[in-house]
C-alpha cells in the first residue's frame, strides 16, 4: 500500500482475542471472560491473558462490547453554549463522574437554536448513547423531539433549563429564592428603585428570577415598576450597556440593577463606566452566577454563586443511577441546589 508520497508502508495488524487465544493455546472464550474480568477465570489464566493482551498492544473493539452488553457507555451532552462558564463548569462535573463510573460523553452546543437542538438529540439517540442530559436552548418551547427520545428507552435529564412538561429527572438552581435574595439584600442596602435585565421570560429559569425579583418587593411594600423590567435576548456586553442606556434614559432613574446573569452586569459595569455613574453609589449592580471575571472587574462584583460544578456532578449521578436501574418503572427525581449570595464592591 502506498501513502500520499508514493512511499509503501505497512499497515499494521489490528490484534484480536483469537490471536491472543492462539498464542497462549487456549479458547477464544477463556480470553474473552479473562479480559471481562470474570470470576469463572482463574487468576493465573487471567493474569497470563492480560500479559500477552499487553504485549501484543491489544484494544477491546468497543462497538462490539456495546453490541453485546446492550450498553455504549457514553452519554450524550446538549448545552445552550460552551463558552459561558456556568456550562463549561458542569460540563466538567459531568464529565468527572462519568470517568470515575467508566463512562464516555460526547458533548454538543445548540447555539440557543432549537433546529440545531433537535438534530442533536437525534444524532445522539441514532448514535447508541445511554442517556442524555440536556439543557434547553431559549428558542425551546414544543418538546416532542424529548419526548420521542424517552419514548424508545432512552433516558433523558434535563439541568438548569427544564420545562415541566417532560417527565423526567431534573436539576436546577433554586432560582426563585436565589433572585429574591439579591433584590433584598439591594433593599437592605437602601435602594427603592430597582431594575432589571431578564433573559427570555420564555425560558423557566427566566421566569422563575423575575418571580422572585417581584417577591422581594412585595415582601418589602415597594411599588414594583414595570418599565424597569427588560428583557434581553442576547447574553452580550453590548446588549447590556444598550439597555443601561436606555434606562439611564429614564427621567426616574434606577438606583439599583439586578441582571439575570453575570455577562449582563458586567456589560452594564463598562456601561455605567463610560457614562459616568458612579457605582455603587449612583447604581448598585448585582449579577447572577458567580464567573470568576467577577472577582477582578472594577468594582468587584455582587452575585448570587451557582455552583455549577456540582450540579454537573449530581446531574451525572442521577442519569447514570436511572441508566443502571434494574427497575422498569424508574421514577424521575428533582433535585434543587441552593445559589449563596456572594457580596462584593458593586453593591
Amino acid at each position: 500500500m502506498k501513502n500520499s508520497t508514493g512511499r509503501q508502508f505497512m499497515s499494521k495488524k489490528v490484534t484480536t482475542i483469537k490471536d491472543i487465544a492462539e498464542r497462549l493455546s487456549i479458547s477464544i472464550a477463556t480470553v474473552s471472560r479473562a479480559l471481562r474480568g470474570s470470576s469463572d477465570i482463574k487468576r493465573e489464566t487471567k493474569l497470563a491473558v492480560m500479559e500477552m493482551a499487553k504485549e501484543m498492544d491489544y484494544h477491546p473493539n468497543l462497538l462490539a462490547s456495546s453490541l453485546s452488553s446492550k450498553k455504549s457507555k457514553i452519554l450524550g451532552v446538549v448545552v445552550p453554549t460552551i463558552n459561558r462558564q456556568f456550562w463549561s463548569n458542569s460540563i466538567s462535573g459531568i464529565e468527572n463522574v462519568a470517568y470515575d463510573k467508566g463512562y464516555k460523553v460526547m458533548i454538543f452546543q445548540s447555539a440557543e437554536s432549537f433546529q440545531k437542538e433537535v438534530e442533536i438529540v437525534e444524532t445522539l439517540a441514532n448514535s447508541r448513547v445511554d442517556g442524555i442530559l440536556l439543557a434547553l436552548s431559549k428558542e425551546t418551547n414544543t418538546y416532542n423531539h424529548i419526548q420521542s427520545i424517552m419514548d424508545r428507552g432512552i433516558p433523558v435529564l434535563l439541568f438548569e433549563r427544564v420545562c415541566s412538561e417532560i417527565n423526567s429527572s431534573k436539576v436546577i438552581t433554586d432560582d426563585f429564592n436565589g433572585s429574591k435574595e439579591v433584590v433584598q439584600h439591594l433593599i437592605d442596602r437602601g435602594k427603592r428603585k430597582i431594575a432589571y435585565l431578564s433573559g427570555p421570560i420564555s425560558l423557566g429559569v427566566c421566569e422563575d428570577r423575575l418571580n422572585g425579583f417581584k417577591e422581594a418587593h412585595k415582601d418589602n411594600d415597594l411599588h414594583f415598576d414595570q418599565n424597569l423590567i427588560l428583557e434581553i435576548s442576547d447574553f452580550t456586553f453590548e446588549a447590556a450597556e444598550n439597555a443601561l442606556i436606555k434606562l439611564w434614559e429614564m427621567e426616574d432613574k434606577p438606583d439599583a440593577l439586578f441582571c439575570f446573569a453575570d455577562i449582563l452586569a458586567i456589560g452594564a459595569l463598562e456601561a455605567s463606566r463610560k457614562l459616568g455613574i458612579s457605582v455603587p453609589e449612583d447604581l448598585a449592580i448585582a449579577g447572577f452566577g458567580n464567573d470568576d471575571i467577577c472577582r477582578f472587574v472594577t468594582p468587584s462584583l455582587t452575585t448570587m454563586s451557582q455552583p455549577s460544578f456540582e450540579m454537573g456532578q449530581l446531574a451525572a449521578n442521577l442519569i447514570l443511577e436511572e441508566i443502571n436501574s434494574e427497575d422498569d418503572e424508574h421514577q424521575p427525581h428533582h433535585r434543587t441546589i441552593k445559589p449563596i449570595l456572594v457580596i462584593r464592591e458593586s453593591t
